[in-house]
């Protein structure tokens, strides 16, 4: 599996936006933009990464699997 530029640059920035709603924007952790930016790396990258993990995370339907 080959990482082209594209994909490193999406999950660089997906983790900036991650971080920043939480810190940056001061929304509270385990938000929407930080969960779909989670989600985005999990697609591009096969890896499961909590970016706030000092909160549980909350377990849905498709993770169940």
């Amino acid at each position: 599996m080959g990482f082209s530029i594209y994909k490193v640059i999406l999950v660089v920035l997906s983790v900036i936006i991650g971080v920043g709603s939480t810190y940056y924007f001061k929304l509270k952790k385990d938000n929407p933009i930080e969960e779909i930016a989670e989600e985005v790396i999990k697609k591009q990258t096969g890896a499961d990464v909590d970016l706030s993990p000092g909160t549980p995370e909350k377990k849905d339907s498709k993770d169940k699997k």
